[in-house]
């Protein structure tokens, strides 16, 4: 008699505690009503926590919408409204921001509560967790690109980290037959593995560089690119070879490719055999501008050799030769293809670079010698401008992509210093306004 009563009592000691943690439930949504998100977290908290209530789906997807709500900015949206057990609720975004310096990995906190949940509810309703983990995808996605073009690198490989977890909530079976969530986590891939190459994680980033070029969806050159500079920056020639064999094959026009592969031979010290590879090439079709292009970047790397930080080496001895056979090359890659801005750009870079050379030199000069070299310093200014005039004027006709931001970039940068020196203000304000622009 005395055990019975004791199960008896034991047992109602649990029912007690049980409906006393789903109190605490009920509480918390009592909380948000009110607006004291602080509260209701509280409430939540402790309702998971305690083994009474511990596998309550309920209360663990209570908890992820609260976490939630915690890093949604209230001035992109005023209030959260969720579904639970078929009751529209709303949570006051002011207020749940208030929480986040206390609350820092409440995106982390949210994503393990949904999962949770989940996992509690095997029956769940979709139509209840769809617009909550759909608008944390799309939070967290907006966030790394808009770091990720601030070039806030780290914080934007960690907002594209968050979104992959929470991809894979459920195993990912959520996301399974909704349209363009593939695509969007593909990307997210792309875009983390270029935010590690950007900071120098390049084991980070090779694994979802490599994944990036195997898949159409994020298939493109600027991903060889990347494989390619890293594969040189390890000394893995075998790799290295293999990447821009098949990036090659893809892409055999790409300027970013063709330049990584010619510097990569001049760095080996392989600069004449490149000139005999494509000069057998123009021989085989002569009307090819890019192959002249190519070669004419070819010279003018090899008259202006480079260590592998950047620095400049010292100019072998037939430099001169070497850049009259570059401008030569590029003269007639702009005859075979009149509107190309490349060799535009190359030949007006070529004579801005040498004006620069003898701008050093007239900052070591005393009086004398500097009006001597003032004059060779602007008349190689004056040579460069109408080149770099076409380059902006081709690049803007064809449009600004990937490919072509970057020159674009250098040629404002160019003209304006070119028009400031040769007493174009005015010119020159202009270019700078249209540089200060460019992302």
């Amino acid at each position: 008699m005395v055990k019975k009563i004791i199960t008896l009592f034991s047992l109602l000691l649990i029912m007690t505690e049980m409906n006393a943690q789903k109190q605490n439930i009920q509480n918390a949504i009592n909380s948000l009503k009110e607006k004291d998100v602080a509260t209701a977290k509280k409430y939540i908290d402790e309702a998971v926590a305690n083994p009474a209530t511990n596998t309550n789906a309920k209360a663990w997807m209570l908890r992820g919408i609260i976490n939630q709500a915690i890093i949604i900015p209230s001035e992109y949206l005023p209030k959260l409204q969720f579904i639970l057990d078929e009751k529209m609720y709303e949570i006051d975004l002011a207020s749940a921001n208030s929480l986040k310096g206390a609350n820092p990995n409440a995106f982390e906190e949210a994503v393990n509560s949904y999962n949770k949940s989940l996992s509690y509810d095997k029956k769940y309703s979709k139509q209840e967790v769809m617009p909550l983990i759909t608008a944390m995808v799309l939070l967290g996605f907006n966030s790394g690109i808009n770091e990720m073009n601030s070039s806030k690198f780290n914080e934007a490989a960690q907002s594209f980290q968050n979104v992959l977890k929470v991809a894979q909530i459920d195993e990912g079976k959520p996301f399974k037959g909704e349209a363009g969530f593939d695509t969007l986590f593909t990307n997210c891939k792309l875009y983390q593995g270029n935010c590690y190459y950007q900071i120098g994680k390049e084991d980070d980033a090779i694994p979802l560089l490599e994944e990036a070029a195997k898949n159409p969806i994020t298939q493109k050159a600027d991903v060889y690119v990347m494989l390619t500079d890293i594969y040189e920056r390890k000394g893995n020639t075998a790799k290295w070879s293999e990447v821009m064999k098949e990036a090659k094959a893809k892409y055999p026009n790409d300027k970013r490719l063709i330049n990584n592969e010619i510097n990569y031979y001049l760095k080996l010290g392989k600069g004449e055999e490149s000139i005999a590879k494509l000069k057998e090439g123009i021989a085989a079709e002569p009307n090819k501008a890019d192959l002249h292009i190519i070669l004419g970047q070819t010279y003018y790397n090899m008259a202006t050799p480079k260590d592998e930080k950047g620095n400049a080496k010292p100019a072998p001895a037939n430099a001169k030769e070497l850049e009259q056979n570059a401008l030569k090359s590029f003269s007639k890659a702009i005859e075979l293809d009149p509107k190309n801005p490349y060799p535009q750009f190359y030949s007006g870079i070529l004579f801005f670079n040498t004006a620069k050379d003898l701008t050093d030199e007239m900052n070591k000069a005393d009086d004398k010698k500097y009006k001597e070299i003032e004059p060779k310093r602007n008349e190689q200014l004056n040579l460069a401008i109408p080149f770099l005039e076409k380059a902006k004027t081709f690049t803007e006709a064809e449009g600004l992509n990937d490919g072509n931001r970057e020159m674009y970039k250098q040629i404002l940068s160019g003209l304006s210093q070119a028009y400031m020196i040769t007493d174009k203000a005015e010119k020159s304000t202009e270019m700078q306004n249209l540089l200060n622009k460019q992302k």
